[in-house]
């Protein structure tokens, strides 16, 4: 077949290895009752008010989507209390983490990012033919070295992109930290603050972003419906930031592109307090019973603020990402992040975490 060469810059991007339907290795292992850990997602499932608004809207789906979120971007910036030209909203915030490469990345420009993180940051720069500079996290604990990340910094230098809570370590960025930081930084150099898990954190130290951008900073805060609201199918994340920088972007956001049930379910989430309570107190019962069982293995998670963690199972990741698969429980590996005897864990439901914890000794005493 004859066609045009690939961009060049497109070989440097490994396509994302999505994983398998559980319907699927359900199908092909002859298991039932397979459980998903692995993905980040809500096990409570969505907000039961989010449900009953798609329900009475689904004969409207002939009509296009509201292009401009009108009313999600009123309802969320009351909400949040910010203008509602400081919003952007996007097919997820990967949608808008390209759009901002799109808007900002010339061929030669570099990004700034901690190592381990979110892989959308390495190839949103590559699309553009950017290039991505990564600091190591430090520390056992993967605590963030932002004079590292200063030092990384130079002429070329448009975005700093972090991670907070950060996928996959849970550690987050505190205040003064990020402060002293912002106060070093070049006038021409972004932050994006990449906050998908912001709900989950209880620190009273961790940064929310919105007194950056109120300040003036070069700040966009990236925030999601996918985790705590547990809206992840419906694809639907927003980002905060001073209006210029929006007006600048939605230049190359595509139009209608968050599709009108997404709405819909996101305006009907914001009033649900209730789901997330009580998504916040999973969350922290099972980030107990985790540690708990862990301990008793001899295993110690990183100390995180999300809603999963990353722990050192001292062997190799694939192999036991097999044999839980083979007990019915999915998991992430942590090869995919440059850490082979990690795994990624999704905080779940009480009896999802005791079942995973019964396979995971039977794993461990097979593999040691």
């Amino acid at each position: 077949m004859t066609k045009p060469d690939m961009r060049s810059c497109l070989q440097l991007i490994k396509p994302y290895q999505p994983g398998k339907p559980v319907e699927e290795v359900e199908r092909e292992l002859g298991l039932k009752g397979v459980i998903k850990m692995a993905s980040n997602e809500n096990p409570l499932g969505p907000s039961p008010l989010a449900v009953e608004a798609m329900k009475e809207n689904v004969e409207q789906m002939h009509v296009y989507p509201d292009g401009n979120c009108y009313y999600l971007k009123e309802k969320l910036a009351a909400k949040i209390k910010v203008k509602p030209e400081q919003l952007i909203f996007g097919n997820g915030s990967d949608e808008i983490i390209a759009c901002l490469a799109k808007t900002y990345i010339n061929p030669g420009d570099e990004a700034v990012m901690v190592a381990p993180s979110f892989s959308q940051y390495d190839i949103a720069m590559h699309i553009m033919g950017g290039t991505p500079r990564h600091v190591p996290l430090t520390g056992k604990d993967f605590e963030y070295d932002l004079d590292a990340v200063l030092e990384a910094i130079n002429e070329k230098t448009r975005f700093v992109f972090l991670c907070s809570p950060n996928n996959p370590t849970g550690t987050i960025l505190r205040k003064q930290e990020l402060e002293r930081f912002i106060d070093k930084l070049p006038d021409s150099v972004m932050i994006i603050l990449d906050q998908a898990y912001l709900e989950y954190a209880s620190d009273p130290d961790h940064v929310t972003g919105l007194e950056y951008i109120e300040q003036g900073h070069p700040v966009i805060s990236l925030r999601t419906f996918s985790k705590i609201y547990g809206l992840a199918g419906l694809r639907i994340g927003y980002g905060i930031a001073p209006p210029e920088v929006i007006s600048e972007i939605n230049r190359v956001r595509g139009p209608f592109n968050v599709n009108a049930m997404a709405q819909v379910g996101a305006r009907a989430a914001i009033d649900d307090d209730q789901h997330l309570e009580q998504s916040r107190k999973m969350v922290n019962e099972a980030r107990e019973q985790l540690t708990e069982g862990f301990a008793e293995l001899g295993l110690k998670p990183v100390p995180d603020q999300a809603n999963f963690c990353f722990v050192d199972l001292k062997v190799d990741s694939r192999e036991a990402f097999q044999a839980l698969l083979r007990r019915g429980v999915i998991v992430r590996t942590g090869d995919i992040f440059g850490f082979p005897t990690y795994i990624r864990l999704t905080y779940g439901t009480p009896e999802q975490n005791k079942r995973f914890l019964s396979n995971l000794k039977e794993v461990l005493d097979e593999l040691k």
